[in-house]
Order: C-alpha cells, then structure tokens, then sequence
C-alpha cells in the first residue's frame, strides 16, 4: 500500500500537520464561545463572511475529520515501527502525542455533534 509508506516515511511530520489542521476549527469554537459570552454574533460572522455554509462545514466538520484520519494512520505507522523495534508500541513518546492527536479530534467531533444536535 503506497499510501502507508508516505505516512511510515515519517508519522512526526503527519502528527504535526493532524494538530495544525485543528487550528482553525479551535478558532471557530472559541468565536462562538466569545460570541454566544458576549451576545454578539460578530466574530462567528467574520469567520463565516469568506464562504458561508461551505466554510462552516469546513471548520467544523471537515478538518477535524481529516485530522482524526491522519492520526489513525500515524498510529497504524507507528505501531509498525515500534513493532519492528521489538518496543511495546503504547510506550513510545511519539505514541503518546498520536493518542493525545486522537482524542484531541476526537473531541472536536463531539462538540460538532453537540452543536448539530442542539441546533435540530
């Protein structure tokens, strides 16, 4: 499979760009706090003035659900190579920041279902 030798070639690389792809979209939650705080929907509309609906389902969806990708792929790379290094894989450092890149998408998820789910 060639698309997990680019991603065995180096998964540090991968797991930085998965937390740079969050970036935006912690961005946007932070606005809608400040906004939904403040009572002032200004910064959420700044943010979506660019694309509208298709830059909401970006931020919101779109990125962390690549960001979650990447890092199931780094940690299937990763395990290999701490596999082939005879190392127990969940002990390495570069296992730990990939767990935490997991569960860092993983929460993005769920407050993007929670906001779907309270705006129904």
């Amino acid at each position: 499979m060639n698309l997990m030798r680019t991603f065995s070639a180096n998964p540090r690389r991968w797991m930085m760009i998965g937390f740079l792809t969050t970036i935006p979209t912690v961005s946007f939650w932070i606005a809608v706090a400040i906004a939904h705080f403040l009572r002032n929907p200004k910064y959420v509309n700044i943010l979506l003035s660019f694309g509208g609906s298709f830059t909401h389902i970006i931020l919101v969806a779109g990125l962390p659900i690549c960001s979650f990708i990447i890092a199931m792929i780094s940690h299937h790379a990763l395990r290999r190579e701490a596999i082939s290094r005879n190392l127990w894989h969940r002990e390495t450092n570069d296992m730990r920041v990939n767990q935490n890149l997991i569960v860092w998408s993983i929460l993005l998820l769920a407050v993007t279902i929670i906001d779907l789910i309270k705006t129904s």
